[in-house]
């Protein structure tokens, strides 16, 4: 479900306005009386009247889309009300109206905060290329959900001229930001990230959530590096890292890290010599069925 993810690691109070899987956002479709109504107060009434028809259309008027989209870009382009450009964004995102989308990058740059989030959150739903220079400029917002949202998109992008600017945020000072910049990161898959992940994984200043966070990300990365960086963390003195690390060497690693994952397991003792036990069975079962190690990339949540 979209809204359980967008509350695992982000702002729940701004997922609560953007994502709803379709499924359930457009359940209940609008009668055509209540649709004209709609419409009605969305270019006629008051700033109050137009922000809440330009969310109630994003609920339920998914079969009109196409025609909604127009006024909509409008509204988030040049009303005057930022509540209104907010609305606006929010049912773009909802109904998936991908010619919006330069419309909601010019929004990245929005003077109000409420306005840049929701249009981060509504490229989020609607993922393109076109929107990573102004989402690396959101990256440097003052504002935390902004930075996030920031994140979180480009994340789902994949897009590796993030890279940089994200590694920079590894560093920020709220550590919501920095949880989604290491999910992000892993998503991407650009092989320069394993340095500054593996260097994560070993600074005790972090949280171990987020340590533990890095590990999984440095294991999703592309090229045989990260194997490397892996096998080098399994002396980590956290149990919890060193188990995360075992777990995605199993995942992720080849025939060559045995001996390592073997000399690991005269160090362990009761259920960390299982892990191992069981990474080393993956890793030659994956080898018996001829498929390449080193390079398979950990399940990462859909883009």
């Amino acid at each position: 479900m979209i809204a359980a993810a967008l509350c695992m690691g982000v702002p729940c109070g701004v997922a609560a306005t953007i994502a709803i899987a379709p499924s359930v956002v457009h359940a209940q479709s609008m009668s055509d009386e209540e649709y004209q109504t709609a419409m009605t107060q969305l270019r006629n009434g008051s700033p109050e009247e137009r922000a809440s028809a330009a969310d109630l259309l994003g609920r339920r008027a998914y079969r009109q889309r196409e025609q909604i989209s127009p006024v909509l870009r409008e509204m988030i382009r040049n009303d005057t009300d930022w509540r209104v450009r907010a609305s606006a964004g929010r049912a773009l995102g909802r109904l998936g109206t991908r010619d919006a989308v330069p419309d909601l990058v010019r929004a990245l740059r929005d003077p109000v905060v409420d306005v840049r989030v929701v249009a981060a959150a509504a490229i989020w739903r609607l993922p393109d290329p076109a929107a990573v220079p102004a989402l690396i400029e959101l990256l440097g917002d003052a504002d935390g959900s902004a930075r996030q949202w920031a994140a979180l998109a480009l994340g789902v992008i994949r897009d590796t001229r993030a890279t940089p600017a994200l590694i920079r945020l590894l560093g920020d000072p709220e550590k919501s930001v920095r949880l989604d910049v290491i999910r992000s990161l892993g998503r991407i898959r650009d092989a320069s990230s394993v340095q500054p992940l593996e260097a994560y994984v070993r600074n005790d200043a972090h949280d171990l959530d987020e340590r533990v966070e890095a590990v999984s990300s440095l294991a999703a990365l592309q090229g045989p590096e990260k194997v490397d960086a892996l096998v080098r963390l399994l002396e980590h003195p956290s149990r919890d890292v060193r188990q995360r690390v075992i777990e995605s060497l199993g995942q992720v690693g080849d025939a060559l890290v045995v001996p390592s994952l073997r000399r690991r397991r005269g160090s362990e003792v009761g259920a960390m010599r299982n892990s191992i036990d069981q990474a080393i069975t993956e890793i030659e079962e994956r080898g018996r069925g001829g498929t390449a190690g080193g390079g398979a990339p950990l399940q990462l949540p859909p883009g």
